[in-house]
């Protein structure tokens, strides 16, 4: 991405590497991590609680870091048959270990605001002040954020009598600056991702962040909250919306547009004239005409041609902002599906499955991190720490906790400045 908008992992790969920062200098807290769960709210009867809610929480990371957190009954049986590590962790003591039940009870009742304020929310802090340690404390901060859905396959059910229930599709928010994702939301079976997706747009800060989403979020009520909460859009136009996608097409065709390149793609970026499409999509200025080219290497097949209508201020942040649309894809369900095996988790209980997505997420940001810091590939982060995931969390879930982060940065900062005076 070029400078246009913010990228924090690179920042932050950049602040460790400029400090001299290595990760045998991060501070090692094993047991830290497992506190960050003790503000949350333990909605299960006292009478009946064995189990601490932090200590089954504890358990249920460590297992989503390793991909072995797909199911209740799973959790059960690893902890059963490989309890030597939660043991020497204090999660559990030898010989009494959660039942299946003890694990759904808690997902089901667990306030997922709270789960993710706790977790999601702590690490959407720590981005901030790797923000604010790269020198732009005092910038306006220019987001994109990604809407998707991403269907869990292992929820779709078949019965004997013929009927099947439809896989439970998550509606997610990424951050791609950070890949943090901010919002996963089941989606009810008998509506769709817009209404969501627009609820979600009106709860979240999307104050001078871009939206991107695929083409059936092309609408004029999405547009209109984005504009409203002080956002932008970028959205793709197909054939379903045919005058508009001719209105743009023409608009193209009559200026004089230059082409410019970027990540492997084509781009004639026209002025759509003033209040051309107001009231309907407020703020419109550009209209862009794409052409990709990344895929034509392994299928031989043209280009893949695409229309967009965007609001943002310059033609750069509209090709920066369609590069970065498929990110979600390619990286975060891509991820989640293939290496935390998220595609097979069986669990139709909304609750309980919105707290399990949420936790793969604070994975992935987990996995994020540790890859700006050390310089690796997402995968080669997984095989690294999948059968270590103590290393991962007492190292760099610390990170994110407090001032450890700044303390850190100035500690190495006051390091640098003595020697260069020597």
């Amino acid at each position: 991405m070029s400078t246009a908008f913010k990228d924090h992992l690179r920042e932050l790969t950049l602040i460790f590497r400029e400090r001299g920062i290595t990760a045998e200098d991060l501070p090692s807290m094993p047991d830290l991590f497992i506190h960050v769960f003790s503000g949350i709210s333990d909605q299960r009867n006292q009478s009946y609680t064995k189990y601490r809610l932090e200590n089954l929480l504890g358990i249920c990371l460590v297992l989503a870091i390793m991909g072995k957190f797909t199911s209740f009954h799973g959790a059960e049986t690893y902890v059963r048959l490989k309890p030597q590590e939660f043991i020497r962790l204090g999660l559990v003591k030898e010989g009494e270990y959660p039942s299946n039940d003890t694990f759904r009870r808690l997902f089901i009742m667990l306030d997922n605001r709270e789960f993710e304020e706790a977790t999601i929310g702590r690490i959407r802090r720590f981005f901030e002040k790797v923000s604010d340690r790269a020198g732009e404390k005092s910038t306006p901060e220019t987001r994109i954020i990604s809407g998707d859905g991403q269907v869990v396959r292992g929820t779709h059910i078949s019965h004997g009598n013929g009927t099947t229930d439809n896989a439970i599709n998550m509606m997610n928010l990424y951050v791609v600056s950070s890949g943090l994702v901010l919002r996963s939301v089941p989606i009810d079976g008998k509506t769709n991702e817009i209404p969501v997706f627009q609820e979600l747009l009106q709860k979240i800060d999307i104050k001078n962040a871009v939206i991107t989403a695929d083409a059936m979020h092309c609408q004029n009520e999405t547009a209109r909250i984005i504009d409203s909460r002080k956002g932008f859009y970028c959205f793709p136009v197909k054939e379903n919306q045919p005058e508009l996608r001719d209105e743009l097409v023409r608009i193209i065709s009559k200026s004089e547009c230059e082409c410019k390149s970027m990540s492997n793609r084509d781009f004639w970026i026209a002025q759509i004239p003033k209040d051309r499409f107001s009231p309907f999509w407020p703020g419109a200025r550009y209209a862009v005409r794409m052409v990709s080219h990344v895929r034509e290497g392994r299928t031989g097949k043209p280009g893949d041609e695409m229309v967009f209508i965007t609001s943002v201020k310059t033609p750069s942040l509209a090709m920066e902002a369609i590069c970065s649309r498929w990110r979600i894809e390619d990286d975060l369900h891509r991820f989640k599906d293939m290496k935390l095996r998220q595609d097979e988790i069986q669990v139709r209980e909304k609750n309980a499955l919105r707290n399990m997505v949420t936790l793969n997420n604070v994975v992935y940001s987990l996995y994020r991190i540790a890859g700006a810091i050390e310089g690796r590939r997402m995968g080669e982060m997984m095989i690294l720490y999948e059968n270590d995931p103590m290393t991962l969390l007492s190292k760099i879930y610390p990170l994110t906790i407090g001032n450890n982060f700044v303390m850190l940065v100035r500690k190495h900062m006051r390091g640098t400045k003595e020697s260069k005076k020597e």
